[in-house]
């Protein structure tokens, strides 16, 4: 149903169907509305019902702010306390008019500064804020979370800032002014945290006072970056109060160019140290080299010393070689003379003993033929054998052993008949 249908005079609306067309254009008058909280109440199911009281003639609104964005905003709304509540106005079936809150803020500095230090001293009584819970930083990130506004001119100064070291950024575009920020803020934090794939997560903005920077004390916000699983980086920048984000992130910083130098600082120490030591290594190899020059010198006036003393060496052994060459020849042609006496002397000592040799073998020839006992078979005597074993003794043969008779001219074979001993 169009909204330029409740111009035709004569049309008729059933209740449902006109409150349908005031809803719709009661949409386009949302705004920011401060006063001072009174009736406050909470229905069955946690939203929150309040009423917003002018100070000056004590103009009322009702008002309602659902359950979850109550709790998103940490603030527990008692009757007198001065707040501002943006959303739009809503006409209902049964309850009538009232304006529907989506976000809800404490005005004043010292009431915000009041539950500033409020939630502080609750997070920092938890550890929150502790150096030992504090992740640290990679010294060479290169994957990149940042959140900020697209818009702003923060972005900008951080990327301009940032080394040329290859990161690779993923950008998150949040508002990042008063508590309208917050809802942005904390989808950032939730997708980083679920998709992860970062090294370290970025979140910054410029300068601000207390009330602008609002959306960085909320308690939500706080405790999503504390359960990050990565560390983060905050350059949110201030004008006293530290925000509570920067508190519990594990480095805080004020503007974006020192959060863009957080990331940097260890790659340039890193080339840093890879220069001094390559100067290093350039001074040491020099070092070496004039050690190795300052050897070689000395090697050579070392080598030309040896040089010359193996040549003198050299020298006074081939006058000493000939010295004994000399020598040695002397002493063949004397050895020379003395072996051919020698052999002279032995060549007639061994035809000496020859010949004496000769004499003793033909005497010793004529003895054992004078000795030969065959010889004497010629005088008439015989030499008797048994199986080729000469017989001395009757008690080597018995009654009918054969023997051999050897006489002059032959043998006789016989057969023993009888023995007979001497007595």
């Amino acid at each position: 149903m169009e909204i330029n249908n409740f111009s035709e005079d004569k049309k008729i609306f059933s209740v449902s169907d006109y409150i349908k067309i005031v809803n719709q254009g009661l949409k386009g008058f949302r705004a920011k509305i401060i006063g001072e909280a009174s009736e406050v109440g909470f229905g069955p199911t946690g939203h929150v019902y309040f009423s917003l009281k002018d100070e000056k003639d004590e103009s009322l609104i009702n008002c309602v702010i659902w359950r979850g964005n109550y709790n998103l905003y940490g603030i527990k709304l008692e009757p007198g306390m001065k707040i501002i509540a943006s959303g739009a106005p809503s006409l209902h079936q049964k309850y009538g008019f009232k304006f529907i809150a989506e976000t809800i803020e404490l005005f004043g500095e010292g009431r915000l500064r009041k539950e500033y230090e409020r939630l502080k001293k609750e997070l920092m009584s938890e550890g929150l804020f502790s150096v030992e819970r504090k992740k640290p930083i990679p010294e060479f990130p290169k994957r990149i979370g940042l959140i900020t506004s697209e818009g702003g001119a923060v972005i900008h100064d951080f990327l301009n800032n940032l080394g040329k070291y290859g990161y690779k950024i993923k950008f998150f575009d949040s508002r990042v002014e008063g508590q309208d920020a917050v809802k942005d803020l904390i989808s950032a934090v939730d997708y980083f945290r679920k998709n992860k794939g970062i090294d370290v997560l970025v979140i910054i903005r410029g300068g601000g006072s207390l009330e602008s920077l609002q959306a960085f004390n909320n308690e939500v916000l706080v405790r999503k970056i504390a359960d990050c699983s990565f560390p983060v980086i905050c350059g949110i920048g201030h004008d006293k109060d530290v925000p509570l984000a920067s508190l519990v992130a594990d480095k805080a910083v004020s503007t974006p160019t020192a959060a863009a130098a957080a990331l940097d600082d260890g790659w340039e120490a890193g080339l840093n140290k890879i220069e001094f030591l390559g100067k290093e290594i350039l001074y040491k190899y020099q070092e070496e080299l004039r050690k190795v020059n300052y050897f070689l010198k000395e090697s050579t006036v070392k080598l030309r010393r040896w040089s010359l003393f193996v040549v003198q060496e050299f020298e006074k052994l081939v006058r000493r070689l000939k010295l004994i060459v000399v020598k040695v020849s002397y002493s063949i042609k004397e050895k020379k003379s003395l072996l051919k006496l020698f052999r002279d002397r032995l060549t007639n000592c061994f035809l000496e003993n020859i010949r004496q040799v000769m004499d003793f073998l033909k005497n010793s020839e004529k003895q054992l033929e004078i000795l030969n006992p065959t010889r004497r078979l010629k005088f008439g005597y015989s030499i008797v054998y048994l199986n080729g074993k000469i017989i001395s003794s009757v008690s080597q043969v018995k009654k009918g052993d054969d023997i051999d008779v050897r006489v002059a001219d032959g043998e006789i074979l016989s057969i023993v008949k009888k023995t007979k001993n001497k007595k």
